[in-house]
């Protein structure tokens, strides 16, 4: 991206923000109209009926300016028509979602093709290498990557489950690949740059309303477009070389570790994976600090240190190792398990993936209930 000075894309950011802010302000406005305020159950962390579906804001500003930059010839290239077409169907797939809560197959599939879809655009794929090994047979790497893409947009669906936690991840993952993107070629001046940037500016004008307490939920429609965008972006960059795989599993491997452990101990105990819990690793220590603290403010200060700690995690521990697997890529795959290991230890110290008390209970009727119904046509 170039310009003749520094004032076109300050304004370009200031207006991308302000259109966030204002389009979450409406939101928050029509919300009730809308059908999209969310009354707490027991399966979620808020006490208040909450308005959801804030993400559109920063969905539109951000696909605004994505359009403005294409087509005015500032940015070119496949990578921002695919974000423009793949994205606007993902969000779009999201807010329906937040409207009419579409059955779980219906979703799945409908993303795995437009994520399949985005992928093929970007082919070729660059060959997966590991120690000298190489794997170049574009058909494989299209499906890893479309497979890894799917889990990747719904782990962020999952991981939004705290005021400001999704938000806070994607912003200083966004900003950190920028950083790294730098460190290496000394530009600020790439597409997935200036993407990466465009992203975080509209993300901030709608997180003033997402930070603890939240007064909106960003919703299906803004925690998979930021899955679907950040997972395309990350894709291109290891098309053009600007990062390795390596970097892109450790910057959000906070969310990467939760995710996955939670969910493959909730399938190894048969529980239903898709459903929505209380048992990620950040949601059980939420509720421990909540419940150690006390007071009519417990739930938003347990919220606030957890999404905190999340930020301090990824700048004090995984950029600095993200910065190692960019420079020195042979040990990459060491350097990821040294990135996890620890909180791999955290999500098993949390219990993560183990059913909460409200869980049980709800188990334990279900059981009585079924017990009932035998007895009663005996």
């Amino acid at each position: 991206m170039m310009f003749d000075s520094l004032m076109i894309p300050g304004l370009i950011a200031v207006g991308v923000f302000l259109v966030s802010f204002i389009c979450t302000c409406v939101i928050l406005k029509l919300a009730p109209q809308l059908g999209l305020v969310k009354s707490p159950t027991s399966r979620c962390s808020h006490v208040m009926p909450t308005p959801r579906g804030g993400g559109v804001s920063f969905v539109i500003s951000s696909l605004i300016a994505f359009s403005i930059l294409y087509f005015s010839g500032e940015l070119s290239g496949t990578l921002i028509p695919v974000i423009l077409c793949g994205g606007t169907l993902i969000a779009a797939l999201g807010f329906w979602d937040d409207l009419y809560n579409v059955p779980v197959r219906y979703r799945l599939v409908a993303q795995a093709s437009i994520i399949a879809a985005s992928v093929f655009a970007l082919s070729p794929l660059p060959a997966l290498e590991l120690w000298g090994w190489k794997l170049d047979a574009m058909l494989l790497s299209w499906g890893i990557a479309t497979v890894a893409l799917i889990w990747w947009l719904n782990l962020f669906n999952f991981m939004d489950g705290i005021d400001g936690i999704a938000g806070g991840e994607a912003a200083s993952t966004l900003v950190a690949a920028t950083l790294l993107i730098f460190i290496k070629t000394g530009l600020f001046a790439t597409t997935e740059q200036a993407l990466m940037l465009l992203l975080t500016v509209s993300l901030l004008g709608f997180m003033i309303f997402n930070m603890p307490p939240a007064k909106i939920f960003m919703g299906d429609a803004g925690s998979t477009f930021l899955g679907f965008t950040l997972g395309i972006v990350a894709l291109s960059s290891l098309n053009s070389g600007l990062l390795n795989l390596w970097v892109w599993l450790i910057l959000p491997a906070v969310f990467w570790v939760d995710a996955t452990f939670t969910l493959l101990r909730r399938m190894i105990r048969r529980d239903c994976w898709y459903q929505a819990h209380q048992s990620h690793a950040y949601q059980r220590l939420s509720r421990f600090l909540e419940a150690t603290r006390g007071g009519r403010k417990a739930r938003h200060r347990a919220h606030r240190k957890v999404s905190l700690g999340t930020l301090c995690i990824n700048v004090g521990w995984l950029l600095p190792l993200s910065l190692i697997a960019l420079y020195w890529p042979a040990w990459g795959l060491l350097t990821v398990a040294v990135a996890w290991t620890p909180l791999v230890l955290l999500a098993v110290s949390c219990g993560a993936g183990k059913p909460g008390n409200i869980e049980l209970q709800q188990k334990h009727s279900e059981k009585l209930e079924f017990q009932e119904g035998v007895s009663l046509e005996v």
